[in-house]
C-alpha cells in the first residue's frame, strides 16, 4: 500500500486510480455530471485560465497554511463538502473522512443523503462536523433533521439551495445506476470485475441511506435511492422558509449552491451568515458559471458581511490559493477526497489531503506569500 500511495501524486493519479478499482457505476456516479458535463468542464476551465502572479526577493522561510472559520482556527485552508452516498464509493468512507478531519483539524460536511448518520458523525468528530440538509417538498422532515443536528452537536448548519428539481445525468442513466443493484447482467460483470471493492462492499452490505430512514413511506425500501431522491428536492424555498431555518440553527447557518450576487443578497436578508459559492460540482445545472467565475460578483456583493466559501472545481493547492486570492474565506471539495477514498480505502482522503496542502505550501512560497491571510487580487496576474 505505501508503495502504491507514494505513485499517486496529484489528485488527477487518485481519480485514475480509483476509477480502475470501483466499478464503473460507482465511479460515473461520483465523477460526473449534469447533461453534457458543460460545467463540469467550466469548472476546470475556469481555474486552469487564472494566473497567478509570482513575487521573489522576499522571505517566505516561514509559512503557514491556518484559517480562521466562525471562531475555530483550521489547520488547512480546505475542508470536505458533503458527498451523498460516498459509502458506495468504497465502504466506511463517510466515517474514514470524518475522522481524519477531526484529527487533522480540518471541517467535515456530512451529506443529508450520507449513508452514515448524524449522530454517529457527530459522535466521530465532535467539533469538526457540519450538516448539509437539503429540504424536501415536505419541509417539516428538513426542520427535523435540523433538530437532529442540533441536538448531536453539529457546529455549522449547511442549506443546499441548488435542488430545486433533480437534474438528468446521463452518465448515470446509461448505467442505469440504481439502489438496490438491478440484477442486470452487465452491471454484475462490472461489480465482478473490481473484485476488491465487490468484496469490501458484501462485507460492509449495501449502503442504507441513514438520515432518511426516519421519513421514507413505508415498503420504500431502506436502500432505495429513488425514494432518497425524493426527499432531496424541493421547488419552494424562498427567503421566509430561508428565515425560520435560520430561527431553527443555535449556531452559523451556511448557503451552499449559491452562484449569483442577488441570491447572495437575498440569503443576506433572510440571516445567512456564510455562503458557499457551488455549482454543485457540475452536477445540477449544465450551463451555469463556474465557481471561480461566480466568486469575485458574490464577494464583491456580500463580502464584508457574509463569510464567502467555495467548492466546485478545486483539483490542487494552487486551485485553492487562486481561491483565496479572489476573495474566498475558505475552500471545500468532495470529490477530492472521496477519489482517495476509491483510489486507496478509507486512508485515501489524508493522501488527497496531503497533497493539496502540500501544493498550497509550494504555490505560497513561489509567489511569495507566507499565509492565506496575505492572499488578494495583488497576487493573480490576469483573468483570460
Amino acid at each position: 500500500m505505501g508503495l502504491k500511495r507514494n505513485s499517486l501524486h496529484s489528485i488527477d493519479d487518485l481519480r485514475e486510480a480509483a476509477r480502475r478499482r470501483i466499478p464503473k457505476l460507482a465511479f460515473d456516479y461520483l465523477d460526473g455530471g449534469a447533461g453534457s458535463e458543460a460545467n463540469l468542464r467550466r469548472n476546470r476551465k475556469g481555474f486552469e485560465d487564472i494566473v497567478l502572479r509570482p513575487e521573489y526577493l522576499r522571505d517566505v522561510s516561514e509559512r503557514s497554511r491556518k484559517v480562521t472559520l466562525f471562531g475555530h482556527t483550521y489547520d488547512a485552508p480546505i475542508g470536505v463538502s458533503p458527498v451523498g452516498l460516498a459509502n458506495f464509493i468504497w465502504p466506511g468512507t463517510d466515517g474514514a473522512l470524518a475522522a481524519m478531519a477531526a484529527r487533522r483539524n480540518i471541517p467535515y460536511i456530512l451529506s443529508g443523503v450520507a449513508t452514515t448518520s448524524i449522530e454517529t458523525i457527530a459522535e466521530i468528530a465532535p467539533d469538526h462536523a457540519w450538516f448539509q440538509v437539503i429540504l424536501p417538498e415536505n419541509h417539516e422532515i428538513g426542520f427535523d433533521m435540523i433538530r437532529r443536528a442540533r441536538e448531536a452537536g453539529m457546529k455549522v448548519l449547511v442549506m443546499t439551495v441548488d435542488i430545486p428539481v433533480p437534474s438528468k445525468r446521463l452518465r448515470d442513466l446509461r448505467n442505469n445506476f440504481m439502489l438496490p443493484f438491478k440484477p442486470d447482467p452487465g452491471v454484475l460483470r462490472n461489480i465482478a470485475a473490481r473484485p476488491a471493492w465487490a468484496l469490501a462492499t458484501l462485507r460492509a452490505g449495501t449502503p442504507e441511506f441513514a438520515n432518511l430512514l426516519p421519513y421514507m413511506e413505508p415498503g420504500a425500501g431502506s436502500r432505495s435511492l429513488a425514494a432518497a431522491q425524493a426527499l432531496q428536492t424541493s421547488a419552494d424555498v424562498g427567503e421566509d422558509v430561508i428565515g425560520r431555518m435560520r430561527d431553527a440553527w443555535p449556531g452559523p447557518f451556511v448557503l451552499k449552491g449559491v452562484l449569483s450576487a442577488r441570491t447572495a443578497e437575498a440569503g443576506r436578508r433572510a440571516g445567512a451568515d456564510g455562503i458557499i459559492v457551488s455549482n454543485h460540482g457540475g452536477r445540477q445545472i449544465e450551463s451555469g458559471p463556474s465557481t471561480i467565475e461566480a466568486l469575485p460578483e458574490i464577494v464583491s456583493a456580500v463580502g464584508g458581511d457574509m463569510t464567502v466559501m467555495l467548492d466546485s472545481g478545486i483539483r490542487s493547492g494552487g486551485d485553492i490559493v487562486k481561491a483565496y486570492a479572489l476573495g474566498a474565506e475558505f475552500t471545500f471539495s468532495g470529490r477530492c477526497f472521496v477519489y482517495g477514498a476509491g483510489a486507496l480505502g478509507p486512508s485515501g482522503g489524508e493522501h488527497a489531503l496531503d497533497l493539496l496542502t502540500d501544493e498550497v505550501d509550494r504555490t505560497l512560497a513561489q509567489i511569495g506569500a507566507t499565509g492565506m491571510d496575505e492572499l488578494g487580487a495583488d497576487y493573480v496576474w490576469a483573468i483570460d
